[in-house]
C-alpha cells in the first residue's frame, strides 16, 4: 500500500512539473495584431539609426513594448537602430494570449534576428526577464553562425523552481503543479504588489493575472537554456535587484557562472521601496537611470573591443 502510495505522489509530481506535452506549431499567431486591438503603449516600434549598429530588445512574460521604450529611446539617441517587437498573444487580451506558448514567442524574436543581422556590423540582444531567456536561447543557438556583438539580461530566469547547483529554489509552490493546474484554472490572480507600482514603476501589460497554461510553458521551457548557456561566447551583461522578489536573484550568478564569454559583468542593484515587485528595473524610478548608465557604458566597451589584459609580471619582479 506504502508503494502504491509513493508511486502515485511520484507521477504526480512528475505531471504536475511537466505536464502532458502539446503539439505546438511555432509558426502560429505571428501576424502583429492590428493596433486597434491593442493597449496603449503595448505597441511594437523599430527606431532606425544611423550607425552600423543595431539591439534587439525583448520584452517580458505577459508584457509588453512599452517596458523597454525609454531605454530604447536612449540607445537610439547614441545614433543606433532598435527593435522591439511585440511577442505573440501579448498586449492584447488573457483570452488571446492563453492561446500561445514560448514556442511562438521565441519564433517571433528569431524571425527578426535572422531577417536583420546581416544588415548591420554589429547587432546586440537585449532583454528583460523572460526577454533575457529567449535572448540566452537566441545567443547559444546563434553562437557560430551569428553570434550576437553583446548580450544583455536584464532579471532573467533559467529557473523559477529547481535544484541548482545543489541550492533548492521555490519561488511559488503552486508552480510544482502547473501541469496539473492549468487543466483546471487558467488564470491565477496576481498579488497586490504586482498590481500597484503606480508611479514608481510603470507598466503595460496583463496586470490582473497570470495565465497558467501560458505560464506552464514558460516555466518548463526556461529550465531548457540551462543547458545551453555554455555555448554563449559573446560578452554578456547581467542586471538585477539583490530583492526580486519575481525571480531568484541566484539566476545571475548562475548564468555568470555558466556562460563562456571571455568578456562578462554583473549589476546587483539594492531598491529601499517595498511597494513594487523590484523586478522591473528599466521603468523603476530609483534605478533605470543606473541600469540605462551601465548598459550604454557595456555597449560602448563592447562596441571599442575594450579588454584589460593581465599584466605580465619579470621574473625578477615582486
Amino acid at each position: 500500500m506504502i508503494y502504491l502510495l509513493l508511486i502515485l505522489v511520484a507521477v504526480v509530481l512528475i505531471i504536475g512539473h511537466y505536464g502532458i506535452p502539446e503539439k505546438i506549431n511555432p509558426n502560429d499567431f505571428q501576424e502583429t495584431p492590428p493596433k486597434e486591438s491593442l493597449l496603449k503603449g503595448a505597441e511594437p516600434f523599430t527606431l532606425k539609426g544611423k550607425t552600423d549598429t543595431a539591439f534587439l530588445m525583448i520584452h517580458g512574460f505577459e508584457d509588453s513594448a512599452f517596458t523597454l521604450r525609454s531605454l530604447a529611446n536612449v540607445i537610439h539617441k547614441q545614433g543606433h537602430t532598435v527593435f522591439v517587437p511585440l511577442l505573440p498573444g501579448h498586449g492584447t487580451s488573457l483570452k488571446k494570449f492563453k492561446k500561445t506558448r514560448y514556442e511562438h514567442w521565441y519564433e517571433a524574436v528569431r524571425r527578426i534576428y535572422d531577417s536583420e543581422y546581416d544588415s548591420y556590423t554589429n547587432f546586440f540582444i537585449l532583454g528583460f526577464s523572460m526577454g533575457g531567456n529567449l535572448s540566452a536561447k537566441l545567443a547559444s543557438e546563434y553562437s557560430n553562425l551569428k553570434p550576437p556583438t553583446g548580450l544583455v539580461l536584464i532579471s532573467t530566469p533559467v529557473f523559477l523552481n529547481a535544484i541548482a547547483d545543489g541550492k533548492i529554489i521555490i519561488k511559488n509552490w503552486m508552480l510544482m503543479f502547473s501541469g496539473i493546474l492549468k487543466h483546471i484554472i487558467t488564470y491565477l490572480p496576481k498579488r497586490r504588489e504586482q498590481l500597484a507600482p503606480g508611479v514608481i514603476n510603470p507598466w503595460v501589460g496583463y496586470s490582473e493575472a497570470y495565465t497558467l497554461p501560458c505560464l506552464h510553458s514558460f516555466k518548463i521551457n526556461i529550465g531548457k537554456v540551462r543547458n545551453k548557456l555554455k555555448n554563449i561566447k559573446s560578452p554578456v551583461c547581467l542586471i538585477q535587484a539583490t530583492n526580486d522578489k519575481t525571480v531568484s536573484t541566484y539566476n545571475l550568478y548562475y548564468i555568470f557562472k555558466k556562460v563562456s564569454s571571455r568578456e562578462k559583468r554583473a549589476f546587483l542593484f539594492e531598491i529601499a521601496e517595498d511597494i513594487s515587485t523590484r523586478h522591473v528595473l528599466i521603468t523603476h524610478e530609483q534605478m533605470r537611470d543606473k541600469v540605462f548608465y551601465y548598459i550604454l557604458k557595456f555597449v560602448e566597451d563592447t562596441l571599442i573591443n575594450f579588454d584589460l589584459h593581465p599584466i605580465a609580471l619579470k621574473k625578477k619582479s615582486h
